[in-house]
């Protein structure tokens, strides 16, 4: 038996003596041809055994998005673009001389042939059912008004809204903001700093913008103080006199009908994006006091062959920024194209198939005489049976485009930039002035 243990340990020893463990010299310390072709054999397949397996791995790699988020600490991040929306578009102190002056008897007939059929109380018919319907007539009259005349002069003016502007320290007015009509807000205004003026603040911090704002909508439940012989005109009026006994009525008609608050909406976006698409947004209450400051994210995406995104140059848009009665000084502006605003073109697309016009409620690029909702002036005191017709289409098919919302987003999905900033905001407010 030691005998034997000699023997298998001699030759094991034998072995260990002409035979080398360290990688390469396996090949080239090997004695025999036979040996050192067996380690070269087994060193090119180990090599391309890890070089396969390498290239899986970066395969399997690139196929999913990765994507990589930085706080901006140390490196300065470019001020976004800042857009103000006031809860209530018609201004408090405009609107009720307007409403109550002479323009809509004489052009628009206190719009009492709009819409006749939808006017009366039905047979059988709920005074709260009777309710609902009419705030939707009354919403369909705004909206007419809003695409066919000029309202802007009856919303927020930026140089009666801006009492005091200033930008990292140094002047700003109203000649820094551009005007933006929605259908919802009518009147906002986007902040553009002066390409002169500093893009930091004071001892190397972020960029300030310091603003007193008057939001002309700090009023109670009515403009006027209600007597009962109004009640003939109000029933006579009906959607005129609703609105101009109460205006808040015209900003909850604007917000589907839902109550809102005193006070604005403030937008953060990226400089040439449109405004109220994809942006972050935080709302202000009137006679408030309110810090917010912006945390900006960059986020870079990697575009590979099972999700794409878009690398510049980036694909852009002209939406309508602003415009005045009967589709006269239409002013259009370039902006960046998001995911939404794909969504948005193939929804405007759906409508102009089915209607041949466009919707005003979403952001739209033509004349507002291709507005589904647009009367030409010959048509403001009794609406033609056509701009009826395409009212009617438009409602149809609007909701067909919204219900196809969340498809179409999935189909632009590739659309998104590989490249872009988010902005998050963090609020104080208190009361003012203290």
């Amino acid at each position: 038996m030691r005998a034997r243990l000699r023997t298998v340990t001699g030759a094991a020893q034998e072995v260990a003596g002409i035979t080398r463990t360290h990688g390469l010299l396996h090949i080239f310390l090997s004695r025999g041809t036979a040996r050192r072709l067996f380690w070269l054999l087994l060193f090119v397949a180990a090599l391309i055994g890890c070089t396969v397996h390498l290239a899986k791995l970066v395969q399997k790699f690139t196929e999913h998005s990765v994507e990589s988020q930085l706080k901006l600490k140390s490196e300065q991040a470019q001020f976004p673009d800042v857009t103000i929306c006031n809860f209530k578009p018609l201004s408090a102190s405009v609107g009720p001389n307007i409403l109550g002056s002479k323009y809509f008897p004489t052009f628009w007939a206190n719009f009492v042939n709009w819409f006749k059929e939808d006017t009366p109380k039905r047979p059988q018919e709920s005074d709260e059912s009777y309710e609902s319907r009419l705030e939707t007539v009354c919403k369909k009259v705004l909206d007419v008004m809003w695409v066919s005349d000029d309202t802007r002069d009856i919303s927020h003016l930026d140089e009666t809204m801006l009492l005091r502007c200033r930008y990292n320290n140094e002047p700003c007015s109203h000649k820094n903001f551009s005007l933006v009509q929605t259908s919802r807000f009518w009147n906002c205004y986007t902040f553009h700093p002066d390409p002169k003026q500093s893009s930091s603040g004071s001892g190397g911090r972020g960029a300030k913008l310091d603003m007193v704002l008057f939001t002309d909508g700090y009023i109670g439940s009515s403009s006027f103080t209600y007597r009962p012989e109004f009640s003939n005109i109000i029933s006579k009026l009906v959607c005129l006199g609703r609105l101009a006994f109460n205006m808040i009525a015209i900003s909850r008609l604007l917000n589907n009908n839902q109550p809102q608050s005193n006070g604005l909406r403030i937008f953060f976006h990226e400089a040439k994006s449109y405004p109220l698409t994809d942006a972050e947004f935080v709302d202000v209450a009137s006679a408030r006091s309110t810090s917010i400051k912006l945390r900006p994210i960059h986020n870079r995406l990697v575009s590979t062959p099972s999700r794409r995104c878009s690398e510049p140059p980036l694909e852009t848009i002209n939406y309508v920024r602003y415009f005045s009665n009967a589709s006269t000084n239409v002013v259009s502006k370039e902006y960046f194209k998001s995911i939404s605003d794909f969504v948005f073109e193939a929804q405007q697309s759906i409508l102009q198939s089915n209607c041949g016009c466009y919707s005003h409620l979403l952001p739209f690029s033509v004349n507002t005489s291709d507005l589904c909702y647009f009367a030409p002036p010959q048509n403001w005191i009794t609406p033609s049976d056509a701009v009826l017709k395409r009212i009617s289409c438009h409602d149809l098919w609007f909701e067909h485009a919204q219900r196809r919302g969340q498809e179409l987003v999935k189909e632009f999905q590739h659309r998104m930039r590989c490249d872009f900033t988010q902005q998050r905001p963090w609020q104080q407010s208190r009361s003012w002035p203290r």
